[in-house]
């Protein structure tokens, strides 16, 4: 069946309207022979059956609609639900509009007249600026309420009882689309109705019917949604709602609001916040779906944060509702509270009535089997490898500990907006506020566990119980634990710890490169200088065999050590190749005209 909303967008421009009624519209529908015998009933004359579609028949409402719905198909202009439909004239101008108006209501009329659609001349609403239509009033200017509605709701009597109560709020909900504070208005009466509360009407109870009553007379026009025009939601939450409103060009085109669960109530801010966008895009998803053009304001700014890092950054529940929000073309923007009134008003006066499911349930299309999880039933304990006792553990570990009671605090309230409002107890987590979250009275940072101060050496020492280095050590921690600065004490723990320093490999001196095996004696060989006693030598040494050769020099000179050089090769045999190393008495102009004077290869060890 379509909705007074499936309707509502298609009349940005409206000024005329017309609204005709069928004249008994059910009976105006055949049924066919095995349908009308499925209509028998009893009489004092005998049985019968009806030849048309009866009143009462559950699926009548829907199956007339549709019958109607393909009557008129391809009428612009022309909205049919049940058994009202409404002829809307478009324009820039009321001339504009009346010819608009006329020629869509001509285009009814032959139709109604090709498929013998009879319509009801009591109830026609011809050509008027405003119409009352399904429990609303269309007007040029915008949406209103019924003055009909308003005014019972004003002659209602005060409620006497729970189902008195439920009677009224229920009614009264009706209006929830035009007042911004009737669930804050109705707190005192959804507390009536909770089944664990004993009946007693104190005045704080006459006072909120007498308030609702002073509201319902104050009800705005909401202006119709264009569909070629950019829109804006503006979401907000506060401790025991959400709220939110859909504005095009400044003035809204429909408000909501909701109260939150006992288990949402827990919520850390940011997540109540990112809720409230999700209940905003799913509640106004058939304006928003398909959309290239949606800015979505918030005044919480660590929630920009959060939309701009990768998804697999965020705590679990938010990434749920984060993927439930990959449906709608969004971009959030931070706008300060103050300049948000229609949204945080209205989260403070959330809708009347408990809510026992969350609003932004997920579900499984074209799938055989679904496994639906509410996101408010989300446990980030589920998705690591920590036990219950640890978890238990922790959690009261957490309670004793200062720092992190403080930390909760701000996770749970909210964090101020700059980091020097911050106090100093928990300023060091200002740098990933946005991926904090609470959940059973532990403190999780994304998806790893956030340690109180009086464990972490007990996980020091488990992460360090193998022995194993120290960057391999945070690399385990980071898939479980967290406390700011926990690398740098990992490294430090493990500089220190005893065994491994007992025994620690000790870096490996790089090889040395093997020369060529001679195949004679004083083939190859090295030359070096050294000095002992104060004294300076040469050292020659042959590869064949290992020999060695000494002598000692009066000076450092290439000249007195050519000379030496002459003397061990004259006295041995003349080598193919001598190896030194840079020193200026080989690597000098004098050592390469030896060299090539006596016909022999001189090979300079690299520089170390």
């Amino acid at each position: 069946m379509p909705t007074l909303e499936d309707v509502l967008y298609k009349l940005p421009k409206a000024r005329v309207f017309t609204l005709v009624d069928a004249r008994d519209a059910f009976l105006q529908c055949k049924l066919d022979e095995h349908s009308s015998y499925m209509t028998t009933f009893w009489t004092p004359w005998g049985r019968k059956r009806w030849l048309k579609l009866p009143f009462g028949v559950s699926v009548a409402p829907e199956v007339y609609q549709r019958k109607q719905h393909e009557l008129l198909m391809g009428l612009s202009g022309v909205e049919p639900i049940a058994d009202d439909i409404l002829v809307v004239g478009c324009g820039d101008s009321d001339e504009e509009a009346e010819c608009d108006h006329d020629a869509k209501l001509l285009a009814l009329m032959v139709r109604c007249r090709q498929v013998k659609l009879r319509l009801s001349i009591k109830k026609l609403q011809f050509k008027v600026p405003e119409v009352h239509f399904h429990g609303h009033i269309l007007s040029s200017t915008g949406l209103k309420a019924d003055p009909e509605k308003v005014k019972a709701v004003l002659e209602m009597p005060h409620p006497s009882d729970v189902k008195g109560v439920q009677r009224f709020v229920g009614f009264v909900t009706y209006l929830a689309k035009f007042l911004p504070r009737l669930s804050e208005v109705c707190e005192p009466l959804r507390r009536l109705m909770d089944k664990d509360t004993i009946w007693l009407w104190v005045p704080k109870h006459d006072a909120a019917v007498r308030e609702i009553k002073q509201l319902v007379t104050q009800t705005p026009v909401l202006r119709y949604c264009n569909v070629s025009k950019p829109v804006t939601i503006q979401s907000d939450s506060s401790q025991y709602g959400l709220g939110c409103c859909l504005m095009q060009e400044g003035q809204p085109v429909a408000v909501a609001s909701r109260a939150l669960t006992p288990t949402e109530q827990n919520y850390a801010q940011i997540e109540k916040e990112c809720l409230s966008i999700v209940f905003a895009c799913q509640h106004f998803h058939h304006y928003l779906y398909g959309r290239d053009n949606i800015t979505a304001e918030t005044d919480h700014k660590p929630l920009i944060a959060i939309f701009s890092k990768p998804l697999l950054n965020a705590p679990k529940r938010l990434q749920s509702m984060l993927l439930a929000l990959q449906n709608y073309n969004l971009k959030v923007v931070y706008k300060p509270g103050p300049e948000m009134y229609v949204s945080d008003t209205l989260s403070r006066a959330t809708a009347s009535g408990t809510h026992t499911r969350s609003m932004h349930e997920q579900h499984a299309v074209c799938s055989l089997q679904t496994e639906q999880v509410d996101v408010e039933h989300i446990n980030q304990a589920d998705y690591h490898n920590v036990t219950d006792q640890r978890l238990i553990q922790i959690r009261q570990h957490t309670d004793r500990d200062g720092q992190l009671q403080a930390l909760r605090s701000v996770i749970l309230m909210g964090w101020p907006d700059c980091r020097e409002e911050t106090a100093l107890a928990v300023r060091e987590y200002w740098p990933v506020k946005e991926e904090l979250s609470v959940q059973n009275g532990v403190i999780f940072k994304s998806q790893r566990v956030v340690i109180p101060r009086s464990l972490r050496p007990e996980m020091l020492a488990r992460v360090h119980s193998s022995h194993i280095g120290g960057e391999a050590c945070y690399r385990q921690a980071c898939d479980t634990l967290y406390w700011p600065g926990m690398q740098s004490e990992i490294k430090d723990y493990v500089s220190k710890c005893t065994v491994c320093n007992e025994y620690a490999i000790e870096q490996q001196r790089e090889t040395m490169m093997s020369h060529e095996l001679p195949m004679r004696p004083w083939q190859i060989v090295s030359l070096d200088l050294f000095q002992h006693s104060g004294k300076d030598f040469l050292l020659i040494v042959d590869h064949y065999s290992d020999f060695w050769e000494i002598d000692l020099l009066p000076d450092l000179s290439a000249e007195t050590t050519i000379k030496r050089y002459k003397a061990q090769f004259a006295r041995y045999c003349q080598p193919d190749r001598v190896i030194s190393d840079n020193g200026p008495q080989f690597s000098g102009v004098e050592i390469r005209k030896f060299a090539a004077e006596w016909e022999f290869e001189h090979v300079t060890t690299p520089k170390s």
